[in-house]
């Protein structure tokens, strides 16, 4: 593996990302949820880890394939992973509001399903707002254990970033404006 990271500034044009920012806001309120990691036995949300809410988008809508474009020529030409599909076949669309965050994590993980093991070998984020739109909720990035910072993803709207999904990485909290983006998780056989 050459790097942790890679990104891409897309550069789609406005129009393209407002047609995105239509259909997305078409979706309307009523289908997000607050993003739950590790909710306890009662179904509580535990905050302590993230707090935003999401939605999710199939595959099969249209981004899809651009996404699947940009993770292809990530893969060839940095990780070289076998790598399949995106998890679930659905992408996250994630909206963090003042004082949202998602601490220190890793995305790594197994799933299984009908006898088949798969694993997490990337993970991507498509930022949606302009970087002028909010402050705070930088998409940052850690080589060590210790949560000290060692690079900050781009804010541009439409920059993908994708990333090794073994990775330490957070959103560190929004302290104003609204900050909107779309996450999903590669997946291949181990």
């Amino acid at each position: 593996m050459d790097n942790s990271a890679f990104w891409f500034q897309t550069q789609l044009p406005d129009d393209v990302m407002q047609i995105v920012f239509k259909e997305l806001n078409e979706l309307g309120d009523t289908v997000f949820s607050d993003s739950n990691v590790c909710p306890d036995l009662e179904g509580e949300i535990d905050s302590s880890i993230r707090k935003s809410k999401n939605c999710w988008i199939p595959t099969s809508h249209w981004i899809g394939e651009i996404i699947w474009h940009y993770v292809m020529i990530a893969n060839r030409e940095n990780f070289l992973y076998d790598i399949s599909h995106i998890q679930n076949k659905l992408i996250q669309y994630t909206h963090y509001d003042k004082g949202d965050y998602y601490d220190w994590h890793t995305d790594e993980g197994e799933i299984r399903m009908f006898g088949i093991e798969s694993v997490r070998k990337l993970s991507f984020t498509i930022q949606l707002s302009n970087s002028d739109d909010y402050t705070g909720g930088d998409l940052e990035f850690s080589d060590s254990d210790n949560g000290k910072i060692s690079f900050k993803s781009p804010r541009d709207c439409g920059c993908m970033v994708i990333f090794d999904s073994r990775t330490l990485h957070r959103v560190s909290p929004v302290e104003s404006g609204f900050r909107r983006s779309l996450v999903g998780w590669v997946e291949g056989s181990r």
